[in-house]
């Protein structure tokens, strides 16, 4: 048993260390002491602050059939309203009001989805580095798995031969003991 552990990483063969590099998020920092704390897939999804909150309900709600069907259906309203309207036209018919609520909502919806945009890219990128780590430790894992593989396979094989000489040994001592008739 002593000789199969050589080739073990430590926390294989620590229980306390059983989980190893898969179930820590704890980094530590080159150069300090430092530990930093890794987020998780879950946290990684939550917005951190109220502007990220804000752009993720705002990109969520522009972004969708209902937001443009009712925008549509307000506009063909005021249209109409606009030019049925005899005697109080608030916009006539360039209609130069709904061209400046147009323009008023493109220049903060602009921004919006761009910082919606950059915080769905910073989690892709954070989620792609956080995969290519887990891969990481998935392959060193397979590797010494492989590595555990081959050390019992040689320990049954050297098992097989002990075996094989306590046999032959066996059939010796059978053979050289003088046969007894009664």
């Amino acid at each position: 048993m002593i000789a199969l552990q050589r080739g073990l990483p430590k926390y294989v063969l620590d229980p306390a260390l059983q989980c190893g590099p898969v179930a820590t998020s704890d980094q530590s920092v080159p150069g300090t002491h430092k530990r930093v704390r890794k987020r998780t897939r879950v946290e990684m999804s939550d917005p951190l602050t109220v502007g990220e909150r804000v752009a993720d309900s705002a990109a969520g709600v522009i972004g969708s059939w209902r937001f443009i069907i009712i925008q549509t259906i307000l506009v063909v309203i005021w249209v109409i309203l606009n030019v049925i309207a005899w005697d109080f036209r608030w916009d006539i018919y360039p209609f130069v009001l709904l061209n400046l609520m147009f323009s008023v909502q493109a220049a903060y919806t602009g921004p919006i989805l761009l910082l919606a945009s950059n915080r769905q890219s910073t989690k892709d990128r954070a989620m792609a580095q956080r995969d290519d780590e887990e891969l990481g430790v998935i392959y060193k894992l397979q590797h010494e798995q492989m590595q555990i593989l081959n050390l019992l396979q040689d320990a049954q094989e050297k098992h097989s031969q002990i075996l094989e000489m306590v046999r032959q040994q066996n059939d010796a001592l059978r053979n050289s003991q003088p046969k007894s008739s009664a």
